[in-house]
């Protein structure tokens, strides 16, 4: 597994960065309330490594997955958020439209909606700045225990080896909430990939 330098690893997150950025304006539109989306860090993985990760493991989310395909190669972009905080989300988006005990009945829904904006708007920004063209499929939404999904997520892709994360702050009316966004991907991929950007933002 090919580590990342300092260069690559900056352009990777003002890519994650540029993107978010246009997805919070987005959401903020929709509800007519600033959200703040960022991105503190960032790091490649291996799926084991994955499977240890204290914030996620034994824990039941909420996942948002997208595939796409491309001369990129084929991978899977998903966010993730815990069950609870995902729940929190959705009350204070719609907490003004409805009844707190009706929030877990447009969970799905609203949280869909939320990945389809924040994984579009980085998949889309990754084409426009690689020159490289992207399809994706649609939007598949998943609630279960962490290691379940990322392992089967990880299987359906294949010849994926790496899995590059970054870490989400959102922010919105006042709280914080962490989100994770995973790419998998071949390491190779995600090495030329940076140099890619690297070149663009010079």
């Amino acid at each position: 597994m090919k580590q990342l330098t300092e260069l690559e690893e900056d352009a990777l997150n003002e890519l994650f960065n540029i993107s978010l950025g246009g997805a919070a304006k987005l959401l903020s539109e929709m509800i007519s309330n600033e959200i703040l989306l960022t991105v503190p860090s960032l790091k490649i993985i291996s799926l084991e490594e994955a499977l240890k990760l204290e914030t996620l493991t034994s824990n039941e989310v909420c996942s948002i997955e997208q595939k796409f395909k491309g001369s990129l190669g084929n991978g899977s972009a998903f966010i993730l958020f815990h069950k609870d905080s995902s729940l929190e989300i959705v009350r204070m988006m719609m907490k003004d439209y409805v009844q707190i005990n009706e929030v877990s009945h447009f969970e799905k829904d609203a949280l869909s909606e939320i990945g389809n904006i924040i994984l579009n708007s980085i998949l889309s920004n990754l084409a426009k700045m690689s020159d490289k063209k992207i399809e994706t499929d649609i939007p598949e939404f998943f609630i279960g225990k962490y290691e379940d999904i990322l392992r089967e997520d990880y299987a359906r892709i294949s010849k994926a080896d790496t899995i590059l994360m970054a870490f989400i702050d959102y922010h919105l009316k006042g709280k914080d909430i962490k989100g994770y966004i995973f790419f998998l991907l071949e390491s190779e991929t995600i090495k030329q990939l940076s140099r890619v950007l690297l070149e663009k933002l010079k």
